[in-house]
Protein backbone atom coordinates (compact mmCIF):
# COMPACT_ATOMS: atom_id res chain seq x y z
CA UNK A 1 0.00 0.00 0.00
CA UNK A 2 1.44 3.51 -1.06
CA UNK A 3 0.80 6.30 1.60
CA UNK A 4 -0.33 9.61 -0.34
CA UNK A 5 2.30 12.95 -0.48
CA UNK A 6 0.74 15.76 0.89
CA UNK A 7 3.08 17.72 -1.29
CA UNK A 8 1.35 16.13 -4.40
CA UNK A 9 -1.30 18.34 -5.31
CA UNK A 10 -2.20 18.12 -9.06
CA UNK A 11 -4.64 16.06 -10.22
CA UNK A 12 -5.67 14.61 -13.95
CA UNK A 13 -9.14 13.80 -14.53
CA UNK A 14 -9.90 11.93 -18.23
CA UNK A 15 -13.32 11.43 -19.13
CA UNK A 16 -15.14 9.24 -21.60
CA UNK A 17 -16.41 11.48 -24.65
CA UNK A 18 -19.61 11.40 -25.83
CA UNK A 19 -21.59 10.94 -22.65
CA UNK A 20 -23.19 13.98 -21.25
CA UNK A 21 -23.89 11.79 -18.44
CA UNK A 22 -20.39 11.98 -17.46
CA UNK A 23 -19.94 16.02 -17.96
CA UNK A 24 -21.97 16.05 -15.23
CA UNK A 25 -19.87 13.44 -12.41
CA UNK A 26 -17.08 14.97 -13.97
CA UNK A 27 -17.68 18.52 -12.60
CA UNK A 28 -19.34 16.52 -9.21
CA UNK A 29 -15.84 15.35 -8.66
CA UNK A 30 -13.66 18.37 -9.56
CA UNK A 31 -15.79 20.38 -6.95
CA UNK A 32 -16.13 17.64 -4.70
CA UNK A 33 -11.26 17.77 -4.69
CA UNK A 34 -11.05 20.95 -4.53
CA UNK A 35 -13.39 21.90 -1.39
CA UNK A 36 -13.00 18.91 0.79
CA UNK A 37 -10.01 19.81 3.18
CA UNK A 38 -7.87 17.15 3.12
CA UNK A 39 -4.10 17.31 5.00
CA UNK A 40 -4.70 20.18 7.02
CA UNK A 41 -5.67 22.01 3.64
CA UNK A 42 -8.70 24.29 2.65
CA UNK A 43 -8.46 23.72 -1.11
CA UNK A 44 -6.02 20.66 -1.40
CA UNK A 45 -5.74 19.80 -4.65
CA UNK A 46 -5.23 21.51 -8.32
CA UNK A 47 -7.73 19.63 -11.44
CA UNK A 48 -7.10 19.56 -14.79
CA UNK A 49 -10.03 18.80 -16.68
CA UNK A 50 -10.47 18.01 -20.86
CA UNK A 51 -10.31 21.40 -22.33
CA UNK A 52 -13.63 20.63 -24.56
CA UNK A 53 -15.47 21.04 -20.81
CA UNK A 54 -14.18 24.94 -20.76
CA UNK A 55 -17.45 26.35 -23.03
CA UNK A 56 -19.75 23.28 -21.98
CA UNK A 57 -23.20 24.63 -20.96
CA UNK A 58 -23.26 21.38 -18.70
CA UNK A 59 -20.12 21.88 -16.93
CA UNK A 60 -20.53 25.70 -16.26
CA UNK A 61 -17.42 26.59 -15.92
CA UNK A 62 -18.45 30.06 -16.15
CA UNK A 63 -20.71 30.10 -13.17
CA UNK A 64 -18.78 28.17 -10.88
CA UNK A 65 -16.19 30.96 -11.41
CA UNK A 66 -18.26 33.83 -10.77
CA UNK A 67 -19.95 31.54 -8.06
CA UNK A 68 -16.61 30.78 -6.22
CA UNK A 69 -13.26 32.42 -7.04
CA UNK A 70 -11.15 29.91 -5.88
CA UNK A 71 -12.61 27.84 -9.42
CA UNK A 72 -10.38 30.46 -11.63
CA UNK A 73 -7.41 29.29 -9.67
CA UNK A 74 -8.05 25.27 -8.93
CA UNK A 75 -9.56 24.20 -11.92
CA UNK A 76 -7.31 23.83 -15.34
CA UNK A 77 -7.76 22.44 -18.19
CA UNK A 78 -5.91 19.50 -19.89
CA UNK A 79 -4.81 19.55 -23.61
CA UNK A 80 -2.93 16.21 -25.04
CA UNK A 81 -0.16 18.45 -25.93
CA UNK A 82 0.36 19.53 -22.44
CA UNK A 83 0.43 15.82 -21.14
CA UNK A 84 2.83 14.76 -23.84
CA UNK A 85 5.09 17.99 -23.13
CA UNK A 86 4.83 17.23 -18.88
CA UNK A 87 3.93 13.58 -17.85
CA UNK A 88 5.38 15.02 -14.32
CA UNK A 89 2.92 17.55 -14.00
CA UNK A 90 0.10 15.21 -12.46
CA UNK A 91 0.33 12.85 -9.48
CA UNK A 92 -3.08 11.31 -9.93
CA UNK A 93 -4.55 9.94 -13.06
CA UNK A 94 -8.37 9.91 -12.30
CA UNK A 95 -10.71 7.89 -15.97
CA UNK A 96 -14.68 8.23 -15.41
CA UNK A 97 -15.03 5.48 -18.54
CA UNK A 98 -14.34 2.24 -19.40
CA UNK A 99 -11.39 0.38 -20.71
CA UNK A 100 -11.17 2.84 -23.47
CA UNK A 101 -10.48 5.49 -21.62
CA UNK A 102 -7.18 3.91 -19.61
CA UNK A 103 -5.84 2.83 -23.26
CA UNK A 104 -6.56 6.48 -24.30
CA UNK A 105 -4.62 7.62 -21.16
CA UNK A 106 -1.76 4.88 -21.81
CA UNK A 107 -1.33 6.73 -25.32
CA UNK A 108 -1.16 10.04 -23.95
CA UNK A 109 1.44 9.21 -21.48
CA UNK A 110 4.75 7.64 -23.54
CA UNK A 111 7.40 7.98 -20.74
CA UNK A 112 6.25 8.28 -16.72
CA UNK A 113 2.45 7.44 -16.12
CA UNK A 114 1.32 9.28 -12.90
CA UNK A 115 -0.69 6.31 -11.16
CA UNK A 116 -4.28 6.00 -12.32
CA UNK A 117 -7.46 5.59 -10.22
CA UNK A 118 -10.22 4.21 -12.89
CA UNK A 119 -13.72 4.13 -12.34
CA UNK A 120 -16.06 2.23 -13.88
CA UNK A 121 -18.37 4.06 -16.08
CA UNK A 122 -18.15 2.29 -19.75
CA UNK A 123 -19.39 -0.77 -21.08
CA UNK A 124 -16.92 -3.42 -20.31
CA UNK A 125 -14.74 -2.08 -17.64
CA UNK A 126 -12.70 -5.18 -17.18
CA UNK A 127 -9.80 -2.59 -16.09
CA UNK A 128 -11.99 -0.91 -13.68
CA UNK A 129 -13.11 -1.96 -10.61
CA UNK A 130 -14.50 1.44 -8.98
CA UNK A 131 -17.86 2.21 -8.97
CA UNK A 132 -18.39 5.80 -8.88
CA UNK A 133 -21.45 5.82 -6.77
CA UNK A 134 -18.86 5.71 -4.23
CA UNK A 135 -16.04 7.72 -5.33
CA UNK A 136 -15.91 9.81 -2.04
CA UNK A 137 -15.13 6.81 0.54
CA UNK A 138 -12.60 5.24 -2.57
CA UNK A 139 -10.76 8.51 -2.77
CA UNK A 140 -11.03 8.53 0.96
CA UNK A 141 -8.89 5.53 1.04
CA UNK A 142 -6.49 6.53 -1.44
CA UNK A 143 -5.54 9.45 0.44
CA UNK A 144 -5.44 7.24 3.88
CA UNK A 145 -3.18 4.75 1.98
CA UNK A 146 -5.18 1.75 2.14
CA UNK A 147 -5.26 0.94 -1.73
CA UNK A 148 -2.99 -1.59 -3.27
CA UNK A 149 -2.05 -1.27 -6.96
CA UNK A 150 -0.51 -2.98 -9.71
CA UNK A 151 2.48 -2.44 -12.30
CA UNK A 152 1.00 -3.08 -15.77
CA UNK A 153 3.51 -3.56 -17.94
CA UNK A 154 4.20 -1.64 -21.17
CA UNK A 155 5.53 -2.67 -24.69
CA UNK A 156 8.17 -0.78 -26.24
CA UNK A 157 7.85 -0.88 -29.87
CA UNK A 158 9.82 0.85 -32.55
CA UNK A 159 9.08 0.32 -36.65
CA UNK A 160 12.06 0.11 -37.78
CA UNK A 161 12.03 1.68 -42.12
CA UNK A 162 14.03 -0.52 -44.74
CA UNK A 163 16.39 2.24 -46.90
CA UNK A 164 18.97 0.88 -49.09
CA UNK A 165 22.24 2.67 -48.75
CA UNK A 166 23.54 4.56 -51.58
CA UNK A 167 27.11 4.39 -50.77
CA UNK A 168 26.77 0.78 -50.66
CA UNK A 169 24.84 0.29 -53.74
CA UNK A 170 28.04 1.94 -55.82
CA UNK A 171 30.47 -0.58 -54.37
CA UNK A 172 28.75 -3.18 -54.75
CA UNK A 173 27.95 -2.15 -58.64
CA UNK A 174 32.06 -2.04 -58.44
CA UNK A 175 31.87 -5.27 -56.98
CA UNK A 176 33.81 -4.58 -53.93
CA UNK A 177 33.61 -6.58 -50.64
CA UNK A 178 33.12 -4.73 -47.42
CA UNK A 179 31.16 -4.99 -44.21
CA UNK A 180 28.38 -2.81 -42.95
CA UNK A 181 27.89 0.20 -44.62
CA UNK A 182 26.03 3.28 -42.23
CA UNK A 183 26.53 7.01 -43.83
CA UNK A 184 26.03 8.84 -40.20
CA UNK A 185 23.45 11.32 -39.74
CA UNK A 186 25.26 14.96 -38.85
CA UNK A 187 22.92 17.21 -36.32
CA UNK A 188 21.41 20.31 -37.94
CA UNK A 189 23.12 22.67 -35.51
CA UNK A 190 25.77 22.50 -32.78
CA UNK A 191 23.82 21.87 -29.83
CA UNK A 192 25.84 19.42 -28.02
CA UNK A 193 22.12 17.80 -26.60
CA UNK A 194 21.01 16.96 -30.20
CA UNK A 195 24.21 15.99 -31.52
CA UNK A 196 24.50 13.18 -28.56
CA UNK A 197 21.17 12.28 -29.40
CA UNK A 198 21.99 11.57 -32.93
CA UNK A 199 24.79 9.30 -32.05
CA UNK A 200 22.98 7.37 -29.93
CA UNK A 201 20.50 7.06 -32.94
CA UNK A 202 23.04 6.16 -35.29
CA UNK A 203 24.13 3.91 -32.76
CA UNK A 204 20.98 2.01 -33.06
CA UNK A 205 20.54 2.36 -36.38
CA UNK A 206 23.89 0.33 -36.71
CA UNK A 207 22.88 -2.07 -34.30
CA UNK A 208 19.59 -2.84 -36.25
CA UNK A 209 21.28 -3.04 -39.49
CA UNK A 210 23.55 -5.60 -38.60
CA UNK A 211 21.70 -7.91 -36.94
CA UNK A 212 19.32 -7.83 -39.82
CA UNK A 213 22.35 -8.52 -41.91
CA UNK A 214 22.80 -11.51 -39.93
CA UNK A 215 19.53 -13.11 -40.16
CA UNK A 216 19.81 -12.73 -43.76
CA UNK A 217 22.70 -14.67 -43.39
CA UNK A 218 21.08 -17.30 -41.53
CA UNK A 219 18.07 -17.43 -43.27
CA UNK A 220 20.03 -18.15 -46.48
CA UNK A 221 21.71 -20.64 -44.91
CA UNK A 222 18.76 -22.72 -43.48
CA UNK A 223 17.19 -22.16 -46.77
CA UNK A 224 18.95 -20.70 -49.98
CA UNK A 225 15.91 -20.01 -52.31
CA UNK A 226 14.34 -17.88 -50.10
CA UNK A 227 17.40 -15.34 -49.81
CA UNK A 228 19.85 -14.08 -52.22
CA UNK A 229 22.97 -12.60 -50.66
CA UNK A 230 23.86 -10.68 -53.74
CA UNK A 231 20.43 -9.43 -54.26
CA UNK A 232 21.36 -5.45 -54.21
CA UNK A 233 18.52 -5.13 -51.69
CA UNK A 234 20.32 -7.45 -49.10
CA UNK A 235 23.59 -6.56 -49.88
CA UNK A 236 23.18 -2.61 -49.35
CA UNK A 237 20.11 -3.35 -46.87
CA UNK A 238 19.82 -0.61 -44.05
CA UNK A 239 17.58 0.23 -41.57
CA UNK A 240 16.56 3.55 -39.90
CA UNK A 241 13.74 3.77 -36.72
CA UNK A 242 10.71 5.31 -37.67
CA UNK A 243 8.05 5.87 -34.68
CA UNK A 244 8.22 4.16 -31.49
CA UNK A 245 4.95 3.38 -29.25
CA UNK A 246 4.30 2.36 -25.65
CA UNK A 247 1.25 0.09 -25.62
CA UNK A 248 -0.71 -1.70 -22.63
CA UNK A 249 -2.98 -4.05 -24.37
CA UNK A 250 -1.17 -5.33 -27.37
CA UNK A 251 0.57 -4.15 -30.86
CA UNK A 252 -0.78 -6.09 -34.11
CA UNK A 253 0.52 -6.69 -37.60
CA UNK A 254 -1.73 -8.19 -39.88
CA UNK A 255 -2.90 -7.54 -43.28
CA UNK A 256 -4.50 -4.42 -43.84
CA UNK A 257 -6.98 -4.09 -47.11
CA UNK A 258 -5.08 -6.96 -48.54
CA UNK A 259 -7.32 -10.27 -49.37
CA UNK A 260 -4.53 -12.54 -48.83
CA UNK A 261 -2.90 -13.85 -46.43
CA UNK A 262 0.20 -12.00 -44.26
CA UNK A 263 3.68 -13.38 -44.63
CA UNK A 264 5.65 -12.28 -41.61
CA UNK A 265 9.08 -13.66 -40.09
CA UNK A 266 8.98 -13.56 -36.64
CA UNK A 267 12.40 -13.64 -34.57
CA UNK A 268 12.95 -14.07 -30.72
CA UNK A 269 16.09 -12.83 -29.91
CA UNK A 270 18.76 -13.60 -32.14
CA UNK A 271 16.55 -17.18 -33.40
CA UNK A 272 14.53 -17.22 -36.09
CA UNK A 273 11.27 -18.77 -34.73
CA UNK A 274 8.84 -19.17 -37.46
CA UNK A 275 7.35 -17.87 -40.72
CA UNK A 276 3.67 -17.02 -40.02
CA UNK A 277 1.40 -17.09 -42.75
CA UNK A 278 -1.95 -15.69 -41.52
CA UNK A 279 -4.32 -13.20 -41.18
CA UNK A 280 -2.04 -11.57 -38.54
CA UNK A 281 -0.05 -11.92 -35.38
CA UNK A 282 -0.83 -10.58 -32.25
CA UNK A 283 1.76 -9.51 -29.78
CA UNK A 284 0.13 -8.61 -26.14
CA UNK A 285 1.19 -8.26 -22.50
CA UNK A 286 -0.50 -9.80 -19.43
CA UNK A 287 -2.81 -7.21 -19.32
CA UNK A 288 -3.50 -7.40 -22.89
CA UNK A 289 -4.55 -11.17 -22.66
CA UNK A 290 -7.76 -10.75 -22.03
CA UNK A 291 -9.06 -7.80 -25.20
CA UNK A 292 -7.70 -8.70 -28.92
CA UNK A 293 -5.71 -12.39 -27.77
CA UNK A 294 -8.55 -13.39 -26.09
CA UNK A 295 -9.90 -13.33 -29.36
CA UNK A 296 -7.27 -15.17 -31.24
CA UNK A 297 -7.56 -17.61 -28.62
CA UNK A 298 -5.04 -16.87 -26.76
CA UNK A 299 -4.21 -17.53 -22.70
CA UNK A 300 -5.88 -15.50 -19.79
CA UNK A 301 -2.91 -14.39 -18.15
CA UNK A 302 -2.61 -12.58 -14.70
CA UNK A 303 -1.44 -9.49 -14.62
CA UNK A 304 1.28 -9.69 -12.57
CA UNK A 305 2.97 -11.99 -14.95
CA UNK A 306 5.59 -10.28 -16.62
CA UNK A 307 5.44 -12.08 -19.92
CA UNK A 308 4.51 -11.53 -23.99
CA UNK A 309 1.73 -13.43 -25.40
CA UNK A 310 2.74 -14.08 -28.96
CA UNK A 311 -0.69 -14.92 -30.61
CA UNK A 312 -1.43 -15.66 -34.27
CA UNK A 313 -4.77 -14.43 -35.87
CA UNK A 314 -6.56 -17.14 -38.35
CA UNK A 315 -3.69 -19.08 -39.19
CA UNK A 316 -3.38 -20.94 -42.21
CA UNK A 317 -2.09 -24.33 -40.35
CA UNK A 318 -3.49 -26.56 -37.68
CA UNK A 319 0.07 -26.57 -35.36
CA UNK A 320 0.68 -22.72 -34.92
CA UNK A 321 -0.33 -22.81 -31.20
CA UNK A 322 -0.37 -19.21 -28.87
CA UNK A 323 2.92 -18.92 -26.58
CA UNK A 324 4.10 -17.22 -23.64
CA UNK A 325 7.60 -15.55 -23.95
CA UNK A 326 9.67 -14.17 -21.02
CA UNK A 327 9.45 -10.32 -20.76
CA UNK A 328 12.99 -9.90 -21.75
CA UNK A 329 13.21 -11.76 -24.77
CA UNK A 330 13.21 -9.27 -28.05
CA UNK A 331 10.98 -9.67 -30.77
CA UNK A 332 11.34 -8.71 -34.53
CA UNK A 333 8.02 -9.08 -36.66
CA UNK A 334 9.95 -9.22 -40.33
CA UNK A 335 7.77 -7.96 -43.69
CA UNK A 336 10.49 -10.07 -46.14
CA UNK A 337 11.43 -9.27 -49.13
CA UNK A 338 9.35 -11.57 -50.96
CA UNK A 339 5.96 -10.70 -49.19
CA UNK A 340 3.27 -10.16 -51.82
CA UNK A 341 1.93 -7.07 -50.24
CA UNK A 342 2.57 -4.87 -47.44
CA UNK A 343 1.74 -5.50 -43.87
CA UNK A 344 -0.28 -3.08 -41.31
CA UNK A 345 0.03 -2.65 -38.11
CA UNK A 346 -1.69 -0.61 -34.78
CA UNK A 347 -0.90 -0.49 -31.60
CA UNK A 348 -3.76 -0.44 -28.26
CA UNK A 349 -5.86 -0.33 -31.57
CA UNK A 350 -4.44 3.34 -32.62
CA UNK A 351 -1.93 4.65 -34.91
CA UNK A 352 -2.31 2.21 -38.10
CA UNK A 353 0.91 2.03 -39.77
CA UNK A 354 1.75 0.65 -43.07
CA UNK A 355 5.08 -2.08 -43.51
CA UNK A 356 5.98 -2.45 -46.56
CA UNK A 357 8.53 -5.16 -47.98
CA UNK A 358 11.76 -4.76 -45.70
CA UNK A 359 10.47 -3.00 -42.68
CA UNK A 360 10.02 -4.48 -39.62
CA UNK A 361 9.36 -4.06 -36.11
CA UNK A 362 10.83 -4.78 -32.46
CA UNK A 363 9.45 -5.12 -29.55
CA UNK A 364 10.86 -5.20 -26.24
CA UNK A 365 9.63 -4.73 -22.59
CA UNK A 366 8.96 -1.08 -21.94
CA UNK A 367 10.90 0.75 -19.18
CA UNK A 368 7.52 2.91 -18.23
CA UNK A 369 4.72 0.44 -16.87
CA UNK A 370 0.88 1.74 -15.87
CA UNK A 371 0.02 1.63 -12.14
CA UNK A 372 -3.04 0.70 -11.87
CA UNK A 373 -4.46 0.65 -8.15
CA UNK A 374 -6.67 -2.24 -6.89
CA UNK A 375 -10.60 -2.17 -5.52
CA UNK A 376 -8.87 -4.96 -3.39
CA UNK A 377 -5.71 -6.39 -4.46
CA UNK A 378 -4.46 -7.76 -7.92
CA UNK A 379 -5.95 -11.08 -7.84
CA UNK A 380 -9.30 -10.65 -6.55
CA UNK A 381 -9.71 -8.12 -8.77
CA UNK A 382 -8.81 -9.52 -12.21
CA UNK A 383 -10.74 -13.01 -11.00
CA UNK A 384 -13.62 -10.80 -10.56
CA UNK A 385 -13.16 -9.56 -13.60
CA UNK A 386 -12.70 -12.59 -15.74
CA UNK A 387 -15.85 -14.49 -13.72
CA UNK A 388 -17.95 -11.29 -14.30
CA UNK A 389 -17.44 -9.44 -17.60
CA UNK A 390 -16.26 -12.32 -19.63
CA UNK A 391 -18.66 -15.13 -17.52
CA UNK A 392 -15.66 -17.42 -17.19
CA UNK A 393 -16.39 -20.60 -16.85
CA UNK A 394 -19.85 -20.00 -16.65
CA UNK A 395 -22.71 -23.37 -16.80
CA UNK A 396 -25.20 -24.92 -14.93
CA UNK A 397 -23.81 -26.77 -12.60
CA UNK A 398 -24.76 -30.83 -12.81
CA UNK A 399 -27.43 -32.36 -11.14
CA UNK A 400 -26.76 -35.30 -8.60
CA UNK A 401 -28.49 -38.64 -9.13
CA UNK A 402 -30.93 -38.24 -6.18
CA UNK A 403 -34.73 -39.00 -7.46
CA UNK A 404 -36.91 -38.59 -5.14
CA UNK A 405 -40.91 -39.46 -6.44
CA UNK A 406 -43.90 -37.21 -6.00
CA UNK A 407 -45.05 -34.55 -7.95
CA UNK A 408 -43.27 -31.82 -5.95
CA UNK A 409 -39.85 -32.57 -7.50
CA UNK A 410 -41.17 -32.17 -10.74
CA UNK A 411 -38.80 -29.40 -12.46
CA UNK A 412 -40.00 -25.64 -11.75
CA UNK A 413 -40.52 -23.51 -14.91
CA UNK A 414 -37.25 -21.30 -14.53
CA UNK A 415 -38.40 -17.25 -14.64
CA UNK A 416 -36.07 -15.57 -17.28
CA UNK A 417 -33.11 -13.71 -15.59
CA UNK A 418 -34.22 -9.99 -16.41
CA UNK A 419 -30.72 -8.65 -17.04
CA UNK A 420 -30.09 -11.60 -20.03
CA UNK A 421 -30.15 -10.56 -23.50
CA UNK A 422 -33.13 -12.71 -24.44
CA UNK A 423 -34.84 -12.46 -21.27
CA UNK A 424 -37.63 -10.90 -23.27
CA UNK A 425 -37.86 -13.22 -26.18
CA UNK A 426 -38.49 -16.23 -23.93
CA UNK A 427 -41.17 -14.78 -21.34
CA UNK A 428 -44.64 -12.68 -22.21
CA UNK A 429 -43.71 -10.68 -19.00
CA UNK A 430 -41.10 -8.42 -20.36
CA UNK A 431 -43.57 -6.82 -22.54
CA UNK A 432 -45.23 -5.13 -19.73
CA UNK A 433 -41.82 -4.35 -18.19
CA UNK A 434 -39.54 -0.63 -18.28
CA UNK A 435 -35.97 0.23 -17.29
CA UNK A 436 -35.80 2.62 -14.75
CA UNK A 437 -32.62 4.51 -14.79
CA UNK A 438 -31.86 6.12 -11.37
CA UNK A 439 -31.23 9.76 -11.24
CA UNK A 440 -28.12 10.81 -9.70
CA UNK A 441 -27.58 13.76 -7.73
CA UNK A 442 -25.55 17.17 -8.65
CA UNK A 443 -24.34 17.86 -4.98
CA UNK A 444 -27.03 20.95 -5.14
CA UNK A 445 -26.30 21.35 -8.85
CA UNK A 446 -29.52 21.39 -10.78
CA UNK A 447 -29.28 20.02 -14.20
CA UNK A 448 -32.42 20.02 -17.00
CA UNK A 449 -33.32 16.63 -17.84
CA UNK A 450 -33.28 17.07 -21.72
CA UNK A 451 -29.63 17.99 -20.76
CA UNK A 452 -28.51 15.08 -19.26
CA UNK A 453 -29.82 13.07 -21.45
CA UNK A 454 -28.22 9.85 -23.37
CA UNK A 455 -30.39 10.34 -26.60
CA UNK A 456 -28.69 14.46 -27.35
CA UNK A 457 -27.17 14.91 -30.47
CA UNK A 458 -24.60 17.13 -29.36
CA UNK A 459 -22.38 15.99 -26.96
CA UNK A 460 -20.60 19.00 -24.95
CA UNK A 461 -16.98 16.24 -24.75
CA UNK A 462 -16.21 14.88 -28.27
CA UNK A 463 -12.97 13.11 -28.89
CA UNK A 464 -9.77 14.64 -29.69
CA UNK A 465 -9.07 14.95 -33.18
CA UNK A 466 -5.84 12.85 -34.85
CA UNK A 467 -4.31 15.96 -35.16
CA UNK A 468 -5.19 17.58 -31.81
CA UNK A 469 -3.42 13.92 -30.72
CA UNK A 470 -0.24 14.31 -32.99
CA UNK A 471 2.59 14.21 -30.74
CA UNK A 472 5.37 15.81 -32.96
CA UNK A 473 2.57 18.72 -33.96
CA UNK A 474 2.69 22.29 -32.73
CA UNK A 475 -0.02 23.30 -30.20
CA UNK A 476 -3.43 23.66 -32.07
CA UNK A 477 -5.91 24.33 -29.73
CA UNK A 478 -7.92 26.90 -29.77
CA UNK A 479 -11.36 27.64 -30.29
CA UNK A 480 -12.90 24.38 -29.95
CA UNK A 481 -16.16 25.46 -29.74
CA UNK A 482 -16.16 26.64 -33.31
CA UNK A 483 -14.95 23.08 -34.86
CA UNK A 484 -17.77 20.57 -35.99
CA UNK A 485 -15.44 18.11 -38.10
CA UNK A 486 -13.73 15.66 -35.79
CA UNK A 487 -12.23 12.27 -36.29
CA UNK A 488 -13.04 9.34 -34.71
CA UNK A 489 -11.22 8.24 -31.46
Amino acid sequence: MDTWDPKKNTILVITKARDNKLVVFTRQLAEWLIFTPQFGKKNPFVVYVDAHLMNSTRFGYNKLVEKNSVYGTHLKFWTPKLCYKHPELFHLIITLGGDGTILFTSTMFQTTVPPIMPFHLGSLGFLAPFLFTTYKDELENLFKGHLKHTNRMRLSCTVYRYRQDPYCLMRARRGSQSDTVWTQSVPTNDDPSEASLADDQSKWELMETAWMRKAFEQESKRDKGIIDLTDEKVMCYSTVPSQTYHVLNEIVVDRGPSSNISLLELFGDDRHLTTVQADGLCIATATGSTAYSLSASGSLTHPDMQCTLVTPICPHTLSFRPMLLPSKMVIRIVVPFGSRHSAYCSFDGRNRTELKQGDHVKITMSPYPVKTFCSCDSSNDWFSSVQSCLQWNNRQRQKSFVVVEGDKDKPAKEKPDSDSLFACLRSKECDSRSLVVPSSSTSGSEVDEDTNSEEADDFDLTPWTDDELTRDAPPAFSSLSSRNNRSKI
